[in-house]
């Protein structure tokens, strides 16, 4: 089913709390995700950053791009330990195959990177609708910053009626 111009404007809001690019520190970073049970990032300057910070994501979501352009030299590349999936998801939507591959990484002990074969963007959604409560799901908002969401029933809720929207094809 189409979105309405609504809906597109929702999906471009940030879902939980911005932290712009000029507020980021490591410290900043680490005091938002004091309890989490789970860090989850999206995206590939969003792990890298995090990866930066000596934060090692419990799953990281890439596509080895940065607004769709290849990226070189990404700090997520150079960690061998860590059991990789891979899957592939189309631009400006959500596949089957892509969540039949995020719920099996939530589900392997971490840490996890799931490589995306087109584009991750929408997938922090399906994340949000599965995850366990207290997981921080970070993603980039591009030329902004980098959004945090904790998972809530409220937040679950409002990433499934989305889901449900779109369709996953």
């Amino acid at each position: 089913m189409p979105l309405t111009c609504s809906e597109i404007y929702i999906l471009k809001e940030p879902f939980g709390i911005l932290i712009k690019d000029e507020d980021l520190t490591k410290e900043k970073i680490k005091g938002v995700l004091y309890n989490a049970k789970k860090v989850v990032s999206v995206g590939d300057s969003t792990t890298d950053r995090l990866i930066s910070y000596d934060i090692l994501p419990h799953i990281s979501v890439v596509d080895n791009k940065e607004r769709r352009r290849k990226r070189k030299g990404s700090l997520h590349n150079q960690n061998t330990n860590i059991h990789e999936l891979h899957c592939t998801n189309p631009a400006g939507g959500i596949c089957r195959e892509a969540v039949s591959i995020l719920h099996k990484a939530l589900r392997i002990p971490t840490p996890v990177k799931v490589v995306v074969y087109g584009e991750e963007d929408m997938l922090a959604l399906p994340i949000i609708a599965a995850a366990p409560y207290r997981t921080f799901v970070l993603y980039g908002q591009p030329l902004e910053g980098i959004v945090v969401v904790t998972i809530t029933p409220a937040m679950r809720k409002k990433a499934k009626a989305i889901i449900d929207k779109i369709g996953i094809t």
